[in-house]
């Protein structure tokens, strides 16, 4: 008689072990979704970021310029002394929007097809998969850590420069203060959400290696049964 009392016992520490993957499971699916998020918002910030500080420059066309358009505060050479300072700031600054949009856009995309991958249930899903999965989120973090601390040190030398310092005393002229050469909302916008993201993936390592964890500690669980119901029979099989 003792031997049902095991196997209900062992059954109910199934249940309670199921019912442990799948909160951390959801739990780690839901880390995965902001992580898609956030990348989202650093992508849009850094885009932001460019066409604002690109300047009137921006909004030159092949048909035209500010002196066509409906109000320029600038005119004559003027006008074209900021036009070529634009230029000059906005190729300073190609390299963060190139390599920002590379590293969010590409971290996006892979977070949504680790995301996808990994919406298996643990009982299936390979524990190897958890491992990598868990090398990319700390792989990303370590990555968004870098990336912030070179995006700025890059957007504050930028700044730096007599081309921003000389931009900025033309734009102050006719009243356009906001055209300086501080670090700009968008920018540290960027920076910010990309702090979150670091959290998120770290948080992620965590929950993927407890899954990983849990996986290996269920699969044990399913062994025991198996060897409590073959010990009987042995022993029959003996008496027999």
């Amino acid at each position: 008689m003792k031997w049902p009392g095991l196997w209900y016992v062992s059954g109910l520490a199934s249940v309670g072990d199921v019912s442990v993957k799948a909160r951390i499971s959801l739990l780690l699916g839901v880390v995965q979704i902001v992580e898609v998020v956030l990348n989202g918002m650093v992508l849009i910030c850094i885009v932001a970021s460019y066409f604002v500080l690109a300047g009137f420059s921006a909004s030159f066309s092949s048909g035209g310029g500010f002196g066509n358009n409906y109000y320029s505060p600038f005119e004559g050479t003027e006008l074209e002394q900021v036009r070529q300072l634009d230029q000059k700031y906005t190729v300073l600054r190609a390299p963060l929007i190139y390599g920002g949009v590379a590293v969010s856009l590409g971290l996006g995309v892979l977070t949504i097809g680790v995301l996808l991958q990994g919406a298996k249930s643990l009982t299936v899903l390979p524990g190897k998969w958890l491992l990598t999965e868990a090398a990319f989120s700390l792989l990303a973090a370590v990555g968004y850590c870098a990336g912030i601390a070179v995006y700025l040190h890059v957007a504050l030398q930028i700044n730096s420069t007599d081309t921003c310092k000389t931009r900025e005393r033309l734009y102050a002229r006719r009243g356009l203060t906001w055209m300086n050469c501080q670090l700009a909302g968008t920018d540290g916008a960027a920076a910010t959400f990309a702090c979150l993201l670091v959290i998120m993936y770290g948080a992620s390592v965590v929950l993927a290696l407890r899954s990983y964890r849990e996986q290996k500690h269920y699969k044990g669980s399913q062994e025991q049964p198996r060897s409590y119901r073959d010990a009987p029979e042995y022993l029959w099989s003996g008496t027999l």
